[in-house]
């Protein structure tokens, strides 16, 4: 089976090497493609110094719509299935590790749906944690995270898929595949600060959403805070298919019902709040 791996970018001189990292460790080069939209900070042309064949594919730079991102994605994505068995879609601060011990060759992906939807966690930095070093692996230096159902994301395609706006639904039922996306936005507060004064002062389209990416430093710095201040504990199992997360995921799942004509299966606000040390075997999988 052949999978690719897609994002769409602008400017992300922090996550794009995290993310190519990632993927062309597992996938090859060849198999990563990057969607540009009008990067004018040196990244893109970097990324292909670093990672030499890679795909690029360059837009011109344009307010920023949601919608229209997904659509182009979307279509993009369909090409890319004329060619290739399965498609992974993430954003540039989003690594995706199967669950089991294995690798992605070794995902059966015949046997997963044809849209197939990850488990999400964020990691975030606690207080004791050093500065995040995108040139060495996440993994070892990040240890805590927790479920989010916002990033309960339908990130593999086998066939054409119709991403939502946020990428956080589809044309599609959620089933969950056999596999984790892990969120970076959190993993580090000052590369985080960073990149919400690029989004900030980017242009919008006229539209809602995208809320939490224009908030003020003030804003975030203390919601920052409070997260660090969650309740900290270390499942003695850690599964999709065991508690504590298999309950959460449960929650997700009962959230779907009556909600199959709407445009996100699921609420995005189911969050256990709580930090769970994630196990060493996911962490290792990480960049």
């Amino acid at each position: 089976m052949t999978l690719a791996a897609l994002t769409m970018v602008y400017n992300e001189a922090e996550f794009l090497p995290v993310w190519l990292r990632h993927y062309t460790a597992r996938l090859g080069a060849a198999a990563c493609h990057v969607i540009d939209h009008g990067s004018d900070d040196g990244s893109v042309a970097a990324a292909l110094t670093a990672f030499p064949g890679i795909g690029v594919v360059r837009l011109p730079r344009t307010p920023h719509d949601d919608a229209r991102r997904a659509a182009l994605v979307s279509e993009f994505a369909a090409s890319l299935l004329r060619y290739y068995d399965a498609v992974l879609y993430t954003d540039v601060d989003e690594l995706v590790v199967p669950a089991g011990t294995g690798g992605f060759a070794d995902l059966d992906f015949a046997a997963l749906p044809e849209i197939a939807y990850a488990v999400g966690l964020n990691l975030l930095q606690v207080a004791e944690d050093m500065t995040l070093d995108p040139t060495r692996p996440v993994g070892v230096q990040r240890r805590f995270g927790w479920f989010a159902s916002a990033l309960c994301k339908p990130v593999l395609a086998r066939r054409a898929p119709a991403w939502a706006p946020g990428f956080h639904s589809a044309d599609a039922a959620p089933v969950f595949g056999d596999f984790f996306l892990l969120h970076l936005r959190y993993a580090d507060r000052e590369i985080a600060c960073r990149r919400l004064a690029r989004t900030r002062e980017m242009a919008w389209a006229a539209q809602p959403g995208g809320a939490h990416q224009r908030m003020t430093e003030a804003d975030f710095l203390a919601m920052f805070a409070r997260l660090q201040a969650m309740d900290r504990i270390e499942p003695a199992i850690f599964s999709p298919d065991a508690p504590p997360l298999a309950d959460w995921i449960d929650r997700v799942m009962a959230a779907t019902r009556g909600r199959s004509a709407e445009v996100y299966r699921f609420p995005l606000d189911i969050e256990n709040y709580q930090l769970w040390a994630l196990p060493e075997r996911l962490l290792r999988a990480l960049a």
